[in-house]
């Protein structure tokens, strides 16, 4: 079981996302003449005491890179968004749908919202990932 947020979990979510066929065959435009990487940003809450950066480098249904990072000035995300822990824990449990939290202010993003709604199965696809393998929590 990887802990959420860890790099063994960012490693696993990697190989989730790269062996996801729905992710591969929605996601085959993602990111092609724009930059659909991405960087979340934790909030602290519920177990984690201080923000974390996590960047998704993924392109054309394929995950290139997952990874902490401590400055986010140092990736180029084309979507950066913003939640708090207790949030991304719901998603990653599969407890709320990650557009939906989107709709609702319950995360904060900053990127083309006509290409996530155009793309919104790629995007769900990459979502439901997150509980395809086991994780642990902070805080519990």
């Amino acid at each position: 079981m990887a802990l959420y947020p860890s790099q063994e979990w960012c490693d696993e979510w990697r190989k989730a996302i790269n062996n996801d066929t729905a992710v591969r065959e929605k996601g085959s435009n993602w990111g092609v003449g724009f930059n659909g990487n991405w960087l979340f940003e934790v909030t602290p809450g519920g177990g984690l005491e201080h923000t974390v950066y996590i960047y998704l480098d993924i392109s054309a249904g394929e995950c290139h890179d997952a990874r902490m990072v401590d400055d986010p000035s140092k990736v180029d995300p084309g979507f950066h968004v913003t939640g708090s822990y207790a949030d991304y824990k719901q998603v990653i449990k599969g407890e709320m749908d990650f557009i939906a939290g989107v709709v609702k202010r319950r995360f904060r993003l900053k990127g083309d919202v006509a290409k996530i709604m155009l793309n919104s199965r790629f995007v769900r696809a990459v979502a439901g990932t997150f509980s395809s393998f086991e994780s642990e929590y902070l805080g519990e």
